[in-house]
């Protein structure tokens, strides 16, 4: 802490080392079990309480987000279970801009965040382009494996190109040139980071994930059949054995009547 004498007013300067600052809620909560008596508590107020309430309004947009695109995805692909595979990319991507983040020594702010939620939307379509073209390889009557195979390879060349262009269109935001513009860089780390990682990652899980839920599913199918049929055979048995019992009585009451 300064204390100066600028333009005849005094001015208070604050300088904080942030190597050793310690995170807000573990301060707030020591400070408060310290000095506090037993019947306050401490809460923030101003800056703070405003960041803790747009961080969270964020988070529900993000959940809001992943609700929508599952719905979008499933109107698209006609499926239930398609729709999840594509998901699978976005937390692919969050391990990429948690890690940038981390390596960069940015923070996760409010312009991170947003990062996040672009994310949602930009690595969802590397997937999207690998079950589409799946698809219509198996629509075209080639097996669900050499599908598998095929599509990753034809649609690199698409995924490589838009990935790269976006990458290159958040340098300048990451690298926080001009005045101001470092506060908005954890935003350019954040996407350029989750999209390299949902780029190599995706290749690998989506197609291996596509090929499980097609067996499970095939699997699920078999088991419904196979079961449905040993209840139609069940049901047989039972009518059989009552038409047995129906035709013994009739006979017997031929026979009594007869005598």
């Amino acid at each position: 802490m300064d204390t100066s004498l600028e333009a005849g007013k005094p001015e208070l300067r604050v300088i904080i080392d942030r190597d050793k600052a310690a995170d807000l809620g573990v301060t707030l909560a020591s400070i408060a079990a310290k000095i506090l008596p037993m019947d306050y508590t401490a809460k923030y107020k101003g800056a703070a309480d405003t960041m803790k309430e747009s961080l969270g309004l964020l988070l529900f947009a993000l959940l809001r987000g992943t609700v929508m695109a599952y719905m979008v995805l499933a109107a698209q692909f006609e499926s239930f279970m398609q729709p999840v595979i594509v998901l699978l990319s976005m937390p692919l991507s969050f391990i990429g801009a948690f890690g940038a983040l981390v390596l960069t020594g940015k923070t996760i702010s409010i312009f991170s965040m947003i990062g996040m939620i672009l994310l949602m939307g930009l690595v969802k379509k590397n997937a999207i382009l690998l079950v589409d073209y799946t698809n219509t390889l198996r629509e075209r009557g080639m097996p669900r494996r050499e599908a598998i195979l095929k599509a990753g390879p034809v649609r690199l060349r698409p995924i490589l190109m838009t990935t790269f262009a976006m990458i290159f269109g958040m340098l300048p935001v990451a690298a926080g040139l001009g005045e101001g513009a470092e506060t908005r860089s954890p935003m350019g780390v954040a996407v350029i980071g989750g999209l390299i990682t949902s780029f190599f990652l995706t290749l690998i899980v989506v197609p291996a994930a596509y090929d499980l839920l097609v067996i499970g599913l095939q699997f699920m199918a078999k088991q419904t059949v196979t079961r449905r049929q040993k209840d139609i055979s069940r049901l047989l048995r039972e009518r059989r054995r009552k038409w047995k019992d129906a035709d013994g009585k009739m006979k017997n009451r031929k026979g009594i009547k007869k005598k």
